[in-house]
């Protein structure tokens, strides 16, 4: 598998895609939880642990980081817009800044509760919601663009976006 990064979150666009249709993506409904979102939350998060350290290795490759907060400061000094990237969801009128929290030096509440549900989720089980799994999983594509940067700007790209909406 040539791009499995991409693949993973292509599958995951095919999921929000079907879960949208039996829960409306609106902030009302953000609080909304499951174990099916508990298993996309925890997946998405820990993939996205995954493209940081690859993002990481791009950018420093003597650096070993272990950690989110260790790699917030290689992120963010190699690339200075990257907390203040938008994506959006226009089919569901929707928009997230998932890394914003990156300009203040601090990390994001969804990454904060994610590992509160991993690791006590008897007691944070309503943290794995239907708005942390949509801000980690906009998060994830932040990441993963950085990530494939070379590959996505290049003509002919092996890398075809194909994300689902409504009006697909």
């Amino acid at each position: 598998m040539r791009y499995p990064h991409w693949q993973f979150f292509e599958s995951l666009d095919d999921e929000l895609h079907s879960l949208s249709r039996i829960i409306e993506f609106a902030p009302e409904n953000f609080p909304t939880f499951s174990v099916y979102l508990t298993r996309l939350y925890l997946s998405v998060c820990s993939e996205i642990d995954v493209v940081a350290k690859l993002l990481c290795a791009q950018i420093s490759p003597t650096e070993r980081p272990k950690n989110i907060d260790q790699y917030r400061p290689l992120v963010t000094a190699k690339f200075p817009n990257f907390a203040q990237l938008r994506i959006e969801m226009p089919s569901h009128e929707l928009d997230f800044q998932p890394w914003l929290s990156w300009s203040s030096a601090t990390n994001p509440q969804w990454w904060k509760s994610y590992n509160e549900v991993k690791h006590d989720r008897s007691k944070y089980y309503r943290a794995a919601n239907l708005g942390n799994v949509l801000e980690s999983t906009a998060g994830l594509l932040v990441l993963l663009v950085y990530f494939h940067q070379s590959e996505l700007y290049s003509k002919n790209s092996a890398i075809q976006p194909d994300f689902k909406d409504d009006a697909h």
